[in-house]
Parts: C-alpha cells; structure tokens; sequence
C-alpha cells in the first residue's frame, strides 16, 4: 500500500510538471477549414462501408440506403462547398477565422474520452460494478480529490447500486 502511494505521488508530481510546461501554450485552429474537412471524411468513410452495412432488396425503388445516402450526398456538396470558399479566401489573401485553443484543456478532454473509451471496453469484460468503480475512481483521481471520503462514499454507491439492482430488482448488469 506504501509503494502504491508512492508511485501516485510520483504519479502527481509528473503531472504537476506536465501541467505547468503546456498551462500558457496555445494552437491556432481554423474552424471554417477543419470543419468541412472532418466532414467530407466522415461522409466519404460512410459512403465506402455503407455497402457492406446496409443491405437493399434490388426491387424496390426505395430502399434502406436512399435517405442515408441522400445525406451523405448532402454533407459532401457541403463541405466542399465551404472548402472551396475558405481556399478562395487563401488565394485572395482575405483573413480566415482563427480560434485559439488551450493545448492543456484540450489534452484533459481527450484523457477524459480515453478514460471513458477504456471503460466502455471493460464493461463487459469484467463487469458493471467493477468498471464503474475503476472509472469513478480514475476520474476523482484525474481531477485531484484528494478527500477520502468521497471516494468512499463513490464505492459504496456503486455496491449498494448493484446489490439493488441484481437482488432487490432482479436485473442482471452485463
């Protein structure tokens, strides 16, 4: 138990540094050229494993990839659309709009999607119960609680939550 607080001190003082390197740093981001970018891929992605998802009888008019492929059709025009506006704002030297973002508040969020990724992949490996305490633990961990109690109080939740739900209610949690 000594050794374990040890490594989360060490843990902690890693992420201290870490925080104070990256706290002033900033990434310019140009929303209006990303934007359709992202969603030109998404809807080009789509459109390349729609065939494999969606399966169509060949004689109706209407079929189940009409309306989704409609869309994609849609979000493609799209975005090439404002594409083509933001390379004729390069070209014509205009200025674009620029958003800046904390690099520091953008890797925490990507952490906290990782977290929960990595908790939607251990649900139903070992469990409801036990994931959720792992996951709660990891987030009052990630943001810097430091009172025991609450971690306490978030395990003995999640137990009386699931002896409810699997004796009381009768409902089985993956």
């Amino acid at each position: 138990m000594h050794s374990f607080l040890q490594i989360l001190k060490k843990l902690d003082t890693k992420i201290d540094r870490t925080g104070e390197r990256l706290k002033d740093r900033k990434v310019n981001f140009y929303p209006t050229v990303v934007g359709p970018i992202v969603f030109l891929v998404f809807a080009l992605v789509a459109f390349l494993i729609m065939p494999s998802q969606v399966k169509v009888q060949q004689q109706a008019a209407t079929t189940a990839r009409t309306f989704p492929i409609l869309l994609l059709q849609i979000m493609i025009v799209g975005s090439v659309a404002l594409l083509v506006t933001e390379i004729v704002k390069i070209l014509r030297k205009t200025e674009l709009e620029v958003v800046q973002i904390e690099l520091l508040t953008e890797i925490k969020a990507l952490i906290i999607l990782l977290m929960l990724i990595l908790y939607a992949i251990l649900m139903p490996l070992i469990g409801f119960i036990p994931s959720s305490l792992l996951f709660s633990v990891a987030m009052l961990y990630f943001f810097r609680i430091k009172k025991v109690s609450y971690y306490l109080i978030i395990i003995f939740s999640a137990l009386v939550i699931g002896l409810i739900f699997r004796y009381l209610l009768g409902v089985r949690l993956p």
